[in-house]
């Protein structure tokens, strides 16, 4: 009796074991909106070095990238960040993050939408807008959106704002200042 236990139940096993064998292994499973994307390529990771004349200007991040083979356009999904330098220095002058962006591989110009925040490294200020476009071509960083600039204590809001890529001239549309300090 204990043997023909053990026997059936090896049997048993066996049978589970070729049943097992004859599955069809899972296959692979995909985000439904990622399958339906139409782009040519997907990049995950994408690390994007703008240079002009051989130098570094810039260097794109995100953490998706949309690659189309008839357009010079990259869509950029996820945690898109751009950090700008010097050119003679090698230092970084700028960094702006935004929750996507467009990135033009010809001219080299970023529209960051979505969040889009501008730090300026040599003195801290903080320009926050829902978009802000970067354009090295003609020397210009702007957005047409609502805008708050963070300068020390003082908080200025603005219907729009643009600035040279050296920061020197940053001009806030229709400004407003609020906060601590008042320069004469």
């Amino acid at each position: 009796m204990f043997t023909s236990r053990i026997l059936c139940a090896q049997v048993l096993s066996a049978g589970l074991l070729l049943a097992a064998c004859t599955d069809a292994p899972p296959g692979m499973v995909v985000d439904p909106d990622l399958e339906a994307m139409e782009a040519d390529y997907i990049i995950f990771g994408l690390t994007n070095y703008l240079t002009r004349e051989g130098i570094r200007e810039a260097v794109v991040e995100a953490d998706t990238a949309l690659v189309f083979q008839d357009s010079t356009i990259v869509l950029l999904r996820g945690n898109v960040q751009l950090t700008a330098y010097h050119e003679e220095l090698g230092t970084e002058k700028a960094f702006v993050t935004s929750d996507r962006g467009r990135l033009d591989t010809t001219t080299n110009a970023l529209w960051a939408e979505g969040n889009a925040v501008l730090i300026i490294q040599a003195d801290g200020r903080r320009i926050e807008s829902y978009e802000l476009t970067y354009t090295p071509e003609i020397d210009l960083i702007q957005s047409d959106s609502a805008t708050v600039m963070y300068d020390g204590d003082d908080i200025i809001e603005g219907t729009r704002f643009s600035s040279d890529l050296n920061f020197e001239r940053v001009f806030i549309q229709n400004a407003q200042t609020r906060g601590g300090g008042v320069r004469f």
